[in-house]
């Protein structure tokens, strides 16, 4: 239950880095 916790997480943190790569590339 923890391993599935901490890959959604990972997911999260993924996806808001991301976001801010774009926000960063359009800046």
């Amino acid at each position: 239950k923890i391993k599935a916790f901490r890959a959604q997480f990972r997911g999260v943190r993924d996806r808001a880095f991301f976001l801010y790569r774009l926000a960063k590339l359009y800046a």
